[in-house]
């Protein structure tokens, strides 16, 4: 048989493509691919962008005494960061600032307790001698009052009104301690929860303190987060409001994809199936993975785009230095494996008024022979009847007059576009 085989069961469509493409257009040679019965795979290829499965993300401090923050220093994007080590400082001069006027205020309020306590001091010690004494003098009007009880009237009113003297005065001397301890102890009180809110505010201004310093709570790759005043990465310099992302940290341990799938094919997407990860980078390195949730609501895939897609998300099981967050992959989903089927590529198959055929080989020429086709993949094809494993199909129109050569061959081209193109049904 005239013309070149081609065992092409698991290679790319690329060989394929370029023996289309340059085969020369008016030899004999016809380019054919011998069928064999084995496995075959109906999958979904879309592109994907790599992510960090589990991401902390560092934030500017929430600084409630108010005042600007502005980095001063930040940990080298792309780098490695251990738990516990710097990414990022702030400014401190605010709150070093807020630090020392409160240390000078406590050292104030600490010396005007030791006042108080001093003047109050003075003040019980005189309380105290004032009540003594009263209660001295209401004793001894007593004892003169007690004496006069066989003395004349008069003596002994004037020994009564001297002892209700007496009693009076040592009464207010009684009700003037007690007042006066309860004026000290509020003084004293008011004092000490002012001296315990300026230790409060020094705590504060402190942990705040500590907060101008971010430190990794994992460890994991820095990737800086973008400023949306500026337009650009967080840079040093830059004056973040509170609570505004400054760094990523993605632990590199266990990565994700995220795929969009085309609306027509998410019918076609379950969890837990099977999916292989190509780096785009890298096209020579290949992970597997498993869909582990897929959207139940699409979106637009653009802005203005009428075309619907639907988010999914792959864990790839395998680690490697080559899978950083933002890198894209070509994600080839895994549908269903047929075992045992007969399948050609898509280019040998031909369709004229309805009937699907393909071109036989038969000793040093072609039959046309009429096929039922399956199940399709990007490149492949499942024939279910009209071909036998080991027969050999051509990859070009054998039928194609040379003169017809150019016309052929564009229409090659054009099926073969289709091929790499089209999606598995």
């Amino acid at each position: 048989m005239s013309g070149r085989t081609i065992a092409l069961i698991a290679t790319p469509i690329v060989a394929i493509i370029l023996l289309i493409l340059f085969w020369p257009s008016g030899g004999a040679d016809i380019p054919t691919y011998e069928t064999q019965q084995g496995s075959f795979e109906i999958y979904v290829i879309e592109s994907g962008s790599v992510r960090a499965k589990n991401a902390v993300t560092i934030q500017a401090p929430r600084i409630l005494s108010g005042g600007n923050l502005q980095i001063v220093s930040l940990a080298s994007e792309g780098t490695i960061a251990k738990e516990g080590d710097i990414l990022a400082r702030f400014d401190p001069s605010s709150a070093l600032k807020r630090i020392q006027d409160k240390q000078t205020e406590l050292k104030t309020a600490l010396a005007d307790l030791e006042k108080l306590k001093a003047q109050q001091s003075a003040d019980e010690s005189q309380a105290k001698t004032e009540f003594e004494t009263a209660e001295l003098n209401f004793q001894l009007a007593k004892i003169a009052r007690d004496k006069m009880q066989f003395e004349p009237e008069a003596r002994k009113r004037e020994a009564e009104i001297e002892f209700e003297r007496a009693r009076l005065s040592f009464e207010q001397a009684k009700l003037n301690m007690k007042n006066k301890g309860i004026v000290r102890k509020s003084e004293l009180g008011n004092l000490q929860l002012h001296l315990q809110q300026i230790r409060s505010d020094i705590a504060e201004s402190m942990k705040e303190m500590d907060q101008l310093t971010l430190k990794a709570p994992i460890s994991g790759l820095i990737v800086y987060e973008n400023n949306w005043a500026t337009g650009r990465k967080i840079a040093k310099g830059d004056q973040p409001w509170p609570g505004m992302p400054i760094i990523s940290l993605p632990d590199l341990s266990a990565m994700q994809t995220e795929v969009s799938i085309n609306e027509m094919d998410i019918a076609k997407v379950n969890k837990e199936q099977s999916v292989l990860v190509i780096p785009d980078a890298f096209p020579d390195k290949t992970f597997h993975g498993t869909i582990m949730s897929v959207s139940q609501i699409g979106r637009q895939k653009g802005q203005g785009s009428n075309i619907k897609v639907f988010d999914i998300i792959i864990d790839i099981k395998e680690t490697d230095d080559v899978l950083k967050p933002g890198i894209t992959t070509t994600t080839k989903i895994i549908i269903d494996k047929l075992d045992k089927v007969i399948s050609i590529p898509i280019i040998s198959v031909f369709e004229e008024e309805g009937a699907t055929y393909v071109f036989v080989g038969e000793g040093s020429s072609f039959d046309r022979r009429e096929v039922e086709l399956g199940q399709r993949n990007d490149n492949f094809v499942v024939v279910t009847s009209g071909l036998e494993a080991g027969e050999h199909v051509a990859l070009r129109n054998p039928e194609a007059v040379s003169g017809d050569s150019d016309e052929t061959l564009d229409t090659q081209r054009q099926m073969t576009s289709s091929a790499v193109t089209s999606k598995g049904d």
